[in-house]
């Protein structure tokens, strides 16, 4: 009896040792060794590090940034109508949260740096964003900073973007 126990529990043994690695399995006629497919692995974000953009996203936040230029560049050349057709509506509100820009007055330059937008909501790719901007504006009386942000949001038809509200102060020495 002991001896049919000991053997049985030396099958068991023997046949747990033998089975194939569910990752793996051996083809028979080529000797070759198949792996599973291997899934594509997203890492997570750690606290305090920025979110990798999709390429997809990235390419219209460039075409949001690229719409924010010209609108400034509008705005420089003091060309009203065709900067109001850049805002929500097709015009300007009454107080634009950028008044400190269109109400420059001898403006001779314009620099332009604008941040990375920041998604206002959870959609993907996203509706609206956040322009971080700072603007160097030459005047004949100096040079002034002016910083902010402009929110944009796709238009109806998803071709391209239109300015839903701005806030920009200058900034104080």
């Amino acid at each position: 009896m002991r001896t049919m126990l000991s053997l049985a529990t030396l099958l068991l043994i023997a046949g747990c040792s033998c089975q194939r690695n569910a990752e793996q399995s051996q083809d028979a006629t080529s000797g070759a060794v198949a792996t599973a497919p291997e899934q594509e692995q997203v890492p997570l974000a750690q606290p305090g590090q920025p979110i990798e953009t999709p390429p997809s996203e990235k390419a219209g936040y460039a075409d949001a940034a690229s719409t924010l230029h010209a609108y400034l560049r509008v705005i420089a050349a003091k060309q009203w109508d065709e900067a109001d057709g850049y805002w929500t509506g097709g015009k300007a509100p009454s107080q634009p949260g950028d008044t400190s820009v269109r109400a420059a007055q001898d403006l001779r330059s314009m620099r332009i740096q604008n941040g990375s937008p920041k998604p206002l909501d959870k959609e993907s790719p996203a509706r609206s964003i956040e322009i971080p901007v700072t603007l160097r504006v030459r005047k004949a009386t100096g040079i002034t900073e002016i910083t902010g942000w402009y929110r944009m949001r796709r238009k109806v038809g998803g071709d391209g973007w239109e300015i839903t509200s701005a806030s920009l102060q200058p900034a104080l020495d």
